[in-house]
């Protein structure tokens, strides 16, 4: 994928760094253990394991085995060489992200058109539509694959092998393979696993909670369209700018600190994991368990992005390596939740 606004050389030693590769692939096994035993105990799939001929007629066990055949065949476009590199493009899995939600509460509505669903079909269409757009507006379907993509690969070749036997290349392919088209569409089906509570017979009538749910994710919703919206505008500007030899005045730092920028170091991504928490949410409302076995979607879904060395601190790693200053933002602003910035640090 090439940006459409420019790109920046990562030419410091960076205030954080990527994840080492053992770290990698112990979080990948962990989590797809816990989907595996939860989906396989807890959830409507276990009746499907018990007695193959109930699959079809069960709405989980038919999106599940439905998604995972639409794995492989992720997998295997994957496998086209990108001709600078020879090896795979996981970049599928971004252009992806954003439409399988709806698509699959749409396809749960068509069986069971209940006003619940059509409710979290409409606000999950919303959200796939806009971060659609803004993937399109930034390159994302221009060709070529992400440049973080370019940058992790050059971190799996520049890293010591786990098992001798295999080379760097090797490493990589697994974890394309296991990672990023295994794992991460397991987690969209996992955190858009609470529409089918909601198709479920017995899912009890709209209520006070579907309410607060579908607050929380309006709210969530425009809370990361407007941090992206508010990155895309500084980052055109900036590129402009140099691309016109004009002087750089406020974008000189390379890097936005204005706006909801001011206040976390990601609103786009605070918004993005609000979002699937409320709508689990409606999981909620239509089971009446505060609990269920929908709880892993989201739950994975916030570890694929907050904890140490996870998928934040890769952009971090990223940023740091590129703007001088990116060391006195992270030591002022927080890093996801959205907070007053810390006074102890120099102003920039």
């Amino acid at each position: 994928m090439t940006s459409i606004t420019g790109s920046t050389v990562q030419t410091l030693e960076g205030t954080v760094h990527f994840p080492p590769l053992p770290t990698i692939f112990a979080g990948c096994a962990v989590q797809l253990v816990t989907l595996g035993v939860v989906w396989a105990m807890c959830s409507p799939f276990s009746l499907c394991l018990a007695d193959a001929s109930t699959c079809w007629n069960d709405p989980w066990s038919r999106l599940l085995l439905a998604h995972l055949a639409v794995i492989v065949l992720v997998w295997l476009y994957s496998l086209r060489t990108v001709p600078s590199t020879g090896y795979s493009d996981p970049s599928i899995v971004d252009r992806l992200w954003s439409n399988l939600p709806y698509i699959y509460t749409w396809v749960l509505v068509t069986a069971t058109p209940t006003p619940r669903l059509i409710v979290m079909g409409v606000l999950s269409t919303a959200w796939g539509l806009r971060l659609t757009y803004n993937f399109v507006i930034k390159g994302g379907f221009s060709g070529g694959e992400d440049y973080r993509w370019v940058e992790l690969r050059k971190h799996f070749m520049n890293s010591p092998p786990i098992l001798p036997c295999c080379s760097l290349g090797v490493h990589f392919e697994v974890f394309n393979a296991v990672f990023i088209c295994l794992a991460q569409l397991l987690i969209i089906l996992g955190f858009t696993s609470p529409a089918v509570l909601a198709a479920e017979d017995d899912a009890r009538p709209l209520n006070s909670v579907d309410a607060a749910a579908a607050v929380l994710f309006v709210g969530c919703l425009a809370c990361e369209t407007v941090a992206d919206r508010q990155m895309y505008a500084f980052q055109t500007e900036k590129y402009r700018r140099i691309n016109a030899e004009e002087p750089l005045g406020d974008y000189a730092k390379g890097f936005i600190d204005s706006g909801l920028w001011a206040y976390s170091r990601h609103p786009n991504y605070f918004g993005e994991l609000g979002m699937w928490w409320a709508y689990y949410l409606f999981g909620v409302a239509a089971s009446g368990s505060w609990l269920n076995w929908t709880f892993v979607g989201p739950l994975f879904l916030n570890v694929l992005f907050l904890p140490p060395q996870a998928s934040l601190d890769v952009t971090e790693a990223l940023s740091s390596r590129k703007y001088k200053a990116y060391g006195d933002y992270q030591a002022r602003v927080s890093r996801c939740i959205p907070w007053f910035p810390r006074k102890g640090a120099a102003q920039l």
